[in-house]
């Protein structure tokens, strides 16, 4: 989900943080909105991107290497 092997973390994480700034420069938004904002693009849009677009499934990361 929201980790390492999501490879959509990294650009929404980036694109979180340019929205934040952006906020803060071009609107008077209250913190509570742009931080709501941030949390929103940098947590749940990585995880509904990687379930739409078919990234690694749950147990992936879980599964055991015996041989």
């Amino acid at each position: 989900m929201l980790s390492a092997g999501n490879p959509y973390v990294l650009p929404s994480v980036l694109i979180a943080a340019g929205a934040y700034l952006a906020l803060t420069l071009l609107t008077d938004a209250s913190i509570l909105i742009r931080i709501g904002v941030l949390a929103f693009v940098a947590g749940v849009v990585p995880i509904v991107v990687n379930r739409l677009f078919g990234g690694a499934p749950d147990d992936a990361t879980n599964e055991s290497t015996d041989v």
